[in-house]
């Protein structure tokens, strides 16, 4: 992870200016000057985070919000969770073994224990999966914040189709309101399922024949297993291949037809067996979705550990340049994982500038919240399909 030289650094000379060829309003008499003892608890704070995994609570002192704005004609991470609603109650735990799992109340012929077997089947699986099981449906056990806040990111429901368990749509609505969190479902290739799919961001359908049959004809367990272990935005989800499952029979109508009412299946192209598409029910490439959550949890936890971590931040151009710091290292670290794009130029496609005090409101100030922090940054995206076009001359 990037760091100032925060000994007489002046704030001209900060990364998040030189990077983009651009400069910040501040002085150059303006100089930050903080002990070496100092920097050492910050940066030791702040490289605590380096692998942060998805889901964890957020300080409500830090609110990050993304906008994306999408060109037209130009396009791992967190902890899975499998649950097994409406049954005898198993408290939440993050296993990282089949034994753990077993041990945790999920015996080796229960659905949970063979869909985390599918799952840490996959190359580069999570090292961790967590597991639950209550009497309440997944619905009522979601409306819970306590519950929400927990680690995890990926949901999978092997109680789907049982008496009393939430639908398909209710979960889908319910996930949709949760910042950070994915609902990965799979549907039999025959299913009638009525599915809104406008505004869906956070939800995977999964298609394939008798889908509900046993956890090993459960794709989404193979899909969140080769994708969860990887760093977000390093990955595209179209092509994926996946262990364990059976490619489907399908034409190419019934592909478009699955790809339509927004859904992926498992097909077989050039002899491996991959997904068909990589995005979700509402036609939002899972991989952007993947890339805003990370970027937002990373900004908003590494500025709360800052807030955290010294005695105070002051409301002035050098304690916004430590805040600003904070979105640049941010910043840095996506690009570094393929996140963000590069410029024509060679440099790093983002942005970031964080408003000097003298710009900033007297009731904002009073109040003492800072609200002129900015960023933006154009995503790498991925090359999902290639036309070529030559000539065969005899």
């Amino acid at each position: 992870m990037g760091g100032f030289n925060w000994n007489k650094t002046k704030l001209d000379n900060c990364v998040s200016v030189n990077e983009l060829n651009m400069r910040t309003r501040v002085s150059s008499d303006d100089f930050r000057e903080i002990t070496q003892e100092e920097y050492e608890i910050i940066q030791a704070k702040l490289e605590e985070t380096e692998n942060l995994k998805g889901g964890h609570k957020m300080g409500l002192d830090v609110k990050v919000k993304i906008d994306i704005s999408k060109v037209p004609g130009k396009a791992g991470f967190g902890v899975p969770l499998i649950f097994a609603g409406k049954g005898t109650a198993v408290d939440y735990k993050e296993c990282n073994s089949l034994a753990e799992i077993s041990t945790a109340g999920f015996a080796s012929t229960t659905e949970v224990y063979k869909t985390a077997e599918l799952l840490f089947m996959q190359d580069d699986a999570p090292k961790t999966v967590a597991v639950c099981s209550t009497t309440d449906n997944v619905k009522t056990w979601l409306s819970d914040p306590d519950n929400v806040a927990k680690g995890w990111r990926q949901l999978i429901v092997t109680s789907l189709g049982t008496e009393g368990e939430s639908t398909i749509a209710e979960i889908i609505s319910t996930v949709e309101t949760l910042d950070g969190k994915m609902f990965f479902a799979s549907l039999d290739v025959d299913d009638t399922t009525s599915i809104t799919k406008s505004g869906i961001k956070r939800s995977v359908l999964f298609y394939c024949t008798d889908a509900n049959d046993t956890p090993y004809n459960n794709p989404v367990a193979a899909l969140v297993g080769a994708t969860a272990g990887k760093a977000a935005g390093s990955i595209n989800y179209k092509n994926t291949i996946l262990k364990g499952i059976t490619p489907q029979n399908l034409t190419d109508s019934e592909i478009t037809a699955i790809h339509a009412k927004g859904g992926i299946t498992f097909v077989t192209k050039a002899g491996d067996n991959v997904t068909s598409e990589g995005k979700t029910a509402g036609g939002e490439y899972i991989d952007i979705v993947d890339s805003e959550d990370y970027i937002i949890l990373q900004l908003g936890y590494q500025t709360q550990k800052l807030l955290n971590s010294v005695p105070k931040v002051p409301y002035d151009n050098n304690g916004i340049a430590l805040l600003e710091s904070i979105a640049v290292n941010v910043m840095k670290d996506a690009y570094n994982k393929g996140i963000i794009a590069t410029n024509e130029d060679g440099t790093p496609a983002y942005f970031v500038n964080y408003a000097m005090r003298e710009n900033t409101s007297e009731t904002d100030r009073a109040e003492r919240k800072y609200l002129g922090g900015q960023f933006s940054f154009k995503l790498a995206g991925a090359i999902n399909e290639v036309e070529i076009t030559g000539e065969i001359i005899i």
